[in-house]
């Protein structure tokens, strides 16, 4: 039996450096000039790690990879319903996101103290790579809908060019003096997190939200739906209904703190022993069918 296991990838993640380190790969090559004259077989990968949009190569790569390891249950489905792609060859690891137990009280504290913000309040916070892409428009329409007082808005934004776009849309919304931009990420000390994005992969500052406790809206189109309270899906990133639901939430505590425990029970086996676990239950499958082929010879 031939040891190496063939893969592909596009863009090398921890997925990738894990599975190369516990077996050894190769990595896919779309073969030569034999291959092109149909002289030689092309022997695709064994296992095929989709990242981003779905391209002529990823669906080549999909449709003759004996597995393609995928990040969403939704992506999963459509790939089955439009792709006519068989679901024995998906396996789902969904992102993850390492995080040591803590409690979000305790952790308020230093943070309250800096910003001097009343005890009793509540974090709606907003952090993403391209502002526009992922709704903070939206973001702040949400906010001058909001009828309740007892919360602070916070926005993390590391780039100047992001930061200038912000900054304009914070003033044709009236918002200077109401949302504080940060250069560091407070998905530990926020209550809520809203991200009306338009993107459709599976959003990874979703994954830092209900993994550190966080009530978390996003819309339907965005596939990291599969891991938040239902009550906090948006019908979409223009949905006129998030406003009043997060009101409820900051009227009603207990409801918050529902929403938040549902999600981070998901959340908190978002770590690297359940991504481990998935992959090593993927390298046996590998050697299984690769036994049997040569069982065949």
């Amino acid at each position: 039996m031939s040891k190496e296991i063939i893969i592909e990838y596009k863009k090398q993640t921890a997925l990738t450096d894990y599975f190369e380190s516990k077996v050894q790969c190769k990595k896919f090559t779309k073969g030569g000039f034999l291959e092109k004259l149909g002289f030689k077989n092309i022997i695709y990968p064994d296992v095929y790690f989709h990242t981003g949009s779905l391209n002529a190569h990823s669906k080549l790569m999909i449709e003759n990879s004996k597995f393609t390891v995928i990040n969403s249950s939704i992506l999963a489905d459509e790939l089955v319903r439009n792709q006519n792609i068989k679901m024995k060859n998906l396996r789902v690891i969904l992102p993850i996101n390492d995080v040591e137990k803590f409690k979000k009280k305790e952790v308020k504290i230093p943070f309250y103290e800096q910003y001097n913000i009343d005890e009793d309040d509540k974090i709606i916070y907003f952090s993403a790579q391209n502002f526009k892409r992922n709704g903070f428009e939206q973001f702040c329409d949400i906010i001058t809908k909001i009828e309740s007082t007892n919360f602070r808005v916070f926005a993390t934004c590391t780039i100047d060019k992001e930061l200038d776009y912000a900054k304009k849309v914070v003033k044709s919304f009236n918002l200077e003096d109401k949302i504080t931009f940060i250069e560091d990420e407070i998905y530990n000390v926020a209550d809520i997190f809203i991200l009306p994005t338009l993107n459709v992969n599976f959003s990874t500052a979703v994954v830092k939200a209900v993994t550190n406790k966080c009530a978390v809206f996003v819309p339907t189109n965005n596939n990291s739906i599969e891991i938040v309270d239902v009550f906090a899906i948006m019908d979409s990133p223009d949905d006129s209904n998030t406003a009043y639901k997060v009101d409820m939430l900051l009227r009603v505590p207990d409801e918050l703190k529902k929403i938040q425990k549902e999600n981070y029970s998901i959340g908190k086996k978002l770590n690297t022993t359940y991504q481990r676990a998935l992959l090593n239950e993927i390298i046996e499958e590998v050697k299984v069918l690769k036994e049997k082929k040569d069982l065949r010879r």
